[in-house]
């Protein structure tokens, strides 16, 4: 991949999706939460599984080391150096994958403060009257998922670094996001944000860390372009 794909990948995303979501807020949300409220039981048990083992694993990358912050995010930082040190043409990876993880969290835990947005369940049980943006009274949490932001954050980088993995861990990404609306915890833009959120920070980081890349890499994405 060259700079040049991760410009063009993050503009068309800049460009395209909040035109999506507009559609999707004003045509598609409620009604596909209606639905899915009176018909989607056959599939719940399946996406509460889903659910469990997303949690299991965010449980496991958010273990705290004695320094205060996940092992995970040390052991991302020690591979990027370790990597970067023998010249692994794909050593920024490592980097990538950690910067867009936490970007992705806890950029998206920001804007669902920001937002407030009620969760379909909280309509159904009347904790606010619509699914509004920026509701008057309450705290709410909806737009973006949590759950597919930082999924995303994590797995993006590496479906769009090594495209023989792409199709698993797009539909890794996509099996998420679908749980959370199938269990009525998001709207469909909530989640359609949540992907869109990971994969514009994934393409800044991606171009940020360009320059970080060995050299016989560098020198061999520019002759691909």
């Amino acid at each position: 991949m060259t700079i040049r794909y991760y410009l063009r990948l993050a503009g068309a995303a800049l460009l395209t999706i909040p035109v999506i979501l507009l559609l999707l807020i004003e045509w598609v949300d409620v009604p596909l939460a209606t639905w899915l409220h009176q018909y989607g039981e056959p599939v719940r048990p399946f996406f509460s599984a889903v659910m469990v083992a997303t949690d299991y694993l965010w449980g496991l990358l958010h273990v705290p080391s004695p320094v205060g912050v996940p092992w995970a995010w040390l052991l991302l930082l020690l591979l990027f150096v370790l990597s970067w040190a023998r010249r692994w043409p794909q050593a920024t990876i490592w980097l990538v994958v950690f910067l867009s993880m936490v970007g992705s969290e806890g950029l998206g835990n920001f804007l669902k403060i920001y937002f407030n947005r009620p969760r379909p369940a909280a309509i159904g049980l009347h904790a606010a009257p619509n699914a509004g943006f920026w509701q008057p009274v309450g705290r709410f949490d909806a737009f973006p998922s949590g759950h597919t932001a930082w999924v995303a954050g994590l797995l993006l980088p590496l479906a769009l670094r090594f495209p023989r993995l792409r199709p698993v861990l797009l539909g890794l990404i996509g099996l998420v996001a679908a749980g959370r609306v199938a269990l009525e915890f998001h709207w469909l833009s909530d989640v359609v944000a949540a992907g869109c959120l990971g994969l514009v920070l994934t393409c800044g980081f991606e171009i940020g860390t360009w320059w970080l890349r060995p050299k016989a890499a560098g020198v061999a994405a520019l002759n691909a372009r």
